[in-house]
C-alpha cells in the first residue's frame, strides 16, 4: 500500500502566540513547491472550553489560518496542561492574570490536564487514514 505524505504540525501558543519553532515550519511549508496536504492543531487552554475547542470556534487557529491563508486538509485545536508550579514567578503570573480574565484557575499550586487525549488519538487516526498509513 502506498502511503501519501502529509505535512503535520502540532504547535503551542505562549502569550497568544504560535511559538516560533511552528512559525518557521509554516515559512518553511510556504515555500515547498509541491505542498503536501497540511494538518495543523494548535494547543492553546483556550481550547480547555468546549465551545472553543474546535477549528471553527478557536480564535487562536481561525487566526493562524487565515493570517497565513492556509487551507488545511484536517486541522485541531487541543487544550494544553496548566501546570503553575513549572513556571517561573514572571510567567505564572502572567499565566494567572490570562486565567483571571478568561475565569481560569489561579491557584498557584495547580496542575491541570486539559488535554482531551480522546480527540488527539482521532486526530491521529484521521491522519493515518489519510495518508494510508
Amino acid at each position: 500500500m502506498a502511503c501519501l505524505p502529509a505535512f503535520v504540525l502540532v504547535a503551542s501558543i505562549r502569550y497568544g502566540v504560535h511559538m516560533r519553532d511552528a512559525r518557521h515550519a509554516m515559512d518553511v511549508y510556504g515555500a515547498l513547491k509541491d505542498k503536501p496536504p497540511l494538518v495543523l492543531a494548535s494547543v492553546n487552554l483556550t481550547a480547555r472550553k468546549a465551545h472553543k475547542a474546535t477549528p471553527e470556534t478557536n480564535p487562536y487557529l481561525r487566526k493562524w489560518i487565515r493570517r497565513r491563508k492556509l487551507a488545511p486538509a484536517l486541522a485541531a485545536a487541543f487544550a494544553g496542561r496548566l501546570d503553575y508550579p513549572r513556571y517561573g514567578v514572571f510567567d505564572r503570573l502572567a499565566m494567572q492574570a490570562i486565567m483571571t480574565i478568561s475565569g481560569g484557575v489561579t491557584d498557584p499550586t495547580a496542575q491541570i490536564e486539559y488535554t482531551d487525549w480522546n480527540a488527539v488519538d482521532a486526530l491521529a487516526q484521521r491522519i493515518a487514514d489519510a495518508t494510508g498509513r
